[in-house]
Formats: structure tokens, C-alpha cells, sequence
């Protein structure tokens, strides 16, 4: 990356189960053109497959939008659905629920909007 702007792409992807591995393929693409974050790929891949596949599972509507930002200091990751209910991020395989947990585990920052309609996040620094 030769200047500090944010880099930011934006995908749409249908809520069907090839949407994480999708998920997985576009954020490989940010940290080529990032140019830099390889000590956090296992980390980025791991928390894109994990919101991506809590949109497909228990999200609304036909499609989700995958978000993400990057600067040479850090990663943000936003999945989006068509969902308005509110939750409380699950507390670690409560009811089997890991996948948020581990979103947790491997970000330093996460949470999740629900108005107007849902967005989960995490941010990874890379520095």
C-alpha cells in the first residue's frame, strides 16, 4: 500500500453455505492489495468465515454484505443482514454458539449494531 488512505471493498454475497468460503477468497484479495498482514491471515480468514457463516445461519433476507477496511494499522471486518431483532453477543458455546467467541478470541474489538438492520464487526491490528 504506497499511501495511507484506507483501502475498503464491499461485496454482496447470497446467504447460501458457499457464502464464507467466498467470504474467505475476497478477504485473501485485501491483504494482497494491503500489501502487508500475513501474521493476522489465519486470524482475518477465521473471523470473516465465522460472521459470514452467523449471517447465512441465522440472518434474514437473501443476501449479506461483507465490508472491509484496511490501513496499515488495522483490519475491520462488517458482515450486514436484513435482521432488526436485537442480541447480546453469546457468551462462549452457550447453546453451541462459538462462532462469536471465536470472533472475540482472534479480534482485538467486536460488536454488533442492530438498527436499522444488523452488522457485526471485529477489528484486527496489525501493528
Amino acid at each position: 500500500m504506497s499511501d495511507s488512505r484506507p483501502i475498503l471493498h464491499t461485496q454482496v454475497l447470497p446467504r447460501t453455505a458457499d457464502a464464507p468460503g467466498a467470504a474467505r477468497d475476497f478477504a485473501v484479495g485485501l491483504l494482497a492489495e494491503l500489501g502487508r498482514g500475513a501474521e493476522r491471515t489465519d486470524d482475518l480468514l477465521l473471523a470473516v468465515s465465522e460472521l459470514v457463516s452467523n449471517a447465512v445461519v441465522h440472518g434474514p433476507g437473501a443476501d449479506l454484505e461483507l465490508r472491509l477496511q484496511a490501513t496499515p494499522m488495522m483490519i475491520r471486518v462488517e458482515v450486514s443482514d436484513a435482521g432488526t431483532t436485537p442480541f447480546e453477543w453469546p457468551r462462549d458455546g452457550v447453546n453451541g454458539h462459538w462462532g462469536l467467541g471465536l470472533v472475540k478470541a482472534v479480534s482485538e474489538r467486536c460488536g454488533a449494531l442492530c438498527q436499522p438492520s444488523t452488522r457485526v464487526w471485529c477489528e484486527l491490528d496489525l501493528v
